[in-house]
């Protein structure tokens, strides 16, 4: 089994991944209702795959990654300011475009505290260390960071299926996977730029779901939400292609300092 994972880290990951997220689904369904997946699926995937492929040293190298906390500063000036920035946008564009029914609610911080911990150590703890903590850095080792995005992105998306008609409407569907599609490439920018913190993408992840679908999002019926949604998808598609267009910007820099030192 040992020598199968060294040779199939991804296959295996993923199966595993898929196998302990969707079980409820699947139990559901035959059940005659439904539900969504396990979010701590993946993380237990990661943790089996690790272990059994690398050991314990690997084990408490991925472990370790939870809690780097020393990255620059502006790494989390990213991962809480521009979910709030993309939210705020989103908002004031569909109140310009959208039939007037924004209504704000006054904000219980306490609520969203407690939001914000929830999704943090369940949602954000569940997922992001399989797919950033393992995966990325797995796909990123044979293919460039925005194909290596752009596959992790579509099993991303696949992985959300139970959600789909279920607590995502179809017709919220396409927003979704455009905004899951253009988050993915900020995260890769942000995880490549961390040294690799977990912790900094599970920050990002619980701040998205937090602003978005725990406040934001609320503040709009149902007559103007797909406004809201298509605009939040506009926009993190143009932070995906910006964070694109840093990373080879940054490329490029280390191509010309090492062309510098060789010379």
């Amino acid at each position: 089994m040992r020598n199968w994972f060294n040779r199939h880290p991804m296959t295996g990951f993923l199966l595993l991944a898929f196998l302990l997220s969707w079980y409820p689904w699947v139990i559901a369904l035959l059940r005659g209702t439904t539900t969504g997946p396990n979010p701590l699926g993946p993380f237990l995937a990661a943790l089996i795959v690790t272990a059994i492929a690398s050991g314990k040293p690997a084990v408490r190298a991925l472990l370790a990654k939870l809690v780097l906390w020393r990255v620059s500063p502006s790494n989390y000036l990213v991962a809480i300011g521009l979910p709030i920035l993309v939210c705020a946008l989103a908002a004031a564009s569909t109140v310009v475009v959208g039939h007037g029914t924004f209504k704000p609610t006054a904000i219980s911080w306490s609520d969203l505290i407690e939001t914000f911990i929830f999704i943090l150590l369940f949602i954000g703890l569940g997922e992001e260390p399989g797919w950033r903590g393992f995966a990325l850095p797995e796909l990123q080792r044979r293919y460039s960071s925005g194909l290596a995005t752009l596959l992790l992105a579509a099993v991303w998306a696949l992985w959300h299926l139970p959600l789909m008609g279920n607590e995502f409407p179809l017709a919220i569907v396409p927003p979704f996977l455009v905004s899951l599609f253009g988050g993915a490439f900020v995260q890769t920018w942000l995880f490549n730029r961390s040294r690799g913190s977990i912790l900094l993408q599970m920050i990002f992840h619980a701040m998205v779901n937090t602003v978005g679908a725990g406040l934001v999002f609320r503040w709009f019926s149902a007559s103007d939400i797909l406004i809201l949604w298509w605009s939040n998808a506009a926009l993190w598609l143009v932070a995906g292609v910006g964070s694109l267009a840093l990373t080879s910007i940054a490329k490029v820099h280390r191509v010309e300092e090492s062309a510098q030192s060789a010379a």
